[in-house]
């Protein structure tokens, strides 16, 4: 009997019968394979730079996805991290008495996260792309950003 004909009950010899599973099996992991290229690429993708001491070094200010634009507390906040260890953070707005504070920050790149701590005030690192922020309350979208 020739490949591709049909039994008397009507099913397939059953040599293409094994290669149509074979077929669709191939087709199977061809796509799974492709799905996976798929998912390590976008994994690379989305791999933000190594966060570094020298990296956070510089002027930060105040930022929010806070889309109304009034009177705010903040309008003055601006932290400058420097290269000896030692930072100046002014606060204040049109709402609230300017203020300043010195003292010295550390950077603990190690656990989850990256950390930067203002003596006992501790800030999450995170960098989007071009940006590096210090995360005052990422619920509610407040960070400290740094100006290039």
């Amino acid at each position: 009997m020739a490949e591709g004909q049909l039994h008397t009950d009507g099913q397939h010899a059953s040599g293409l019968q094994h290669f149509c599973t074979v077929r669709r099996m191939m087709k199977n992991l061809r796509l799974r394979l492709a799905v996976l290229g798929c998912c390590l690429l976008a994994g690379c993708s989305l791999n933000q730079q190594p966060v570094t001491r020298d990296l956070l070094i510089g002027t930060y200010v105040y930022k929010s996805e806070d889309p109304e634009d009034k009177p705010t507390n903040h309008n003055y906040d601006r932290l400058t991290l420097q290269a000896d260890g030692s930072y100046d953070f002014v606060q204040g707005g049109s709402t609230k008495p300017k203020t300043e504070h010195t003292g010295s920050w550390h950077f603990y790149p190690g656990g989850r996260e990256p950390t930067v701590d203002l003596d006992h005030s501790g800030y999450p690192v995170e960098v989007k792309g071009n940006e590096v922020r210090l995360l005052i309350d990422n619920d509610t979208g407040i960070w400290l950003q740094k100006v290039k």
